[in-house]
């Protein structure tokens, strides 16, 4: 690439950003108390993107800039040809995905509205209910839910696997949906993992209980 190519995509990166502050800067005046509360801590981003949680995506914006900033660098050094290329496309990664969480952040606060609900219902409504149904009457019954979570956890770290392998096959739009797989990948192992941890300790505390006897 030329470097009057370099200097007329940098402009237009430049433009798009400063559209995009303003978008930004819109979306996180109009977000509702209890949106950024339902939000708060949440990850939005997979990590190759974005550390970032919460509602707001101002801080996504400085990541942003400094893309820029590197490409302006390396807009100077004819030598730095392939390097520019790829941080081009982790800034329009990073736009693009900034652009799909703006539209998503009520799709995702009322996800995480209704996770939060089932997490504050009393004891016998538990989110782990349907387990505990299963594991109540001995541990041998509780030792087979377990192996069912293992497999099962098994299965989604090979599933994040094989998504993370296709992530260099592919650009933009369809790389920020494999992407989001991931994200949402990585979360129902957390709460498969949460869940053994439930059966577990119920192991536990049915042995014990049996010890007594």
């Amino acid at each position: 690439m030329s470097y009057r190519a370099r200097t007329e995509l940098l402009q237009l990166l430049s433009q798009r950003l400063e559209q995009l502050k303003t978008q930004v800067q819109q979306h996180d005046r109009s977000l509702a108390n209890n949106t950024t509360q339902a939000l708060d801590h949440q990850q939005r981003f997979h990590s190759a993107l974005f550390d970032h949680t919460g509602a707001s995506l101002t801080q996504c914006l400085q990541r942003l800039e400094q893309d820029l900033q590197t490409l302006s660098r390396l807009s100077q050094s004819p030598e730095s040809g392939d390097t520019f290329e790829l941080v081009c496309q982790q800034f329009s990664d990073r736009y693009q995905a900034v652009m799909q969480a703006m539209s998503a952040t009520g799709i995702q606060a009322a996800g995480a509205r209704f996770s939060s609900r089932r997490k504050g219902l009393p004891r016998q409504d538990s989110q782990y209910q349907w387990i505990a149904r299963s594991v109540m009457q001995n541990s041998h019954s509780a030792y087979e839910e377990l192996r069912k979570h293992q497999n099962w956890a098994n299965r989604l770290q090979q599933k994040i696997h094989e998504l993370e392998q296709k992530l260099d096959l592919h650009q933009g739009t369809e790389k920020i949906t494999l992407q989001n797989e991931i994200l949402a990948t990585q979360k129902r192992l957390g709460r498969c993992r949460q869940a053994m941890t439930y059966i577990e300790e119920r192991i536990a505390r049915l042995e014990k209980g049996g010890q007594k006897h």
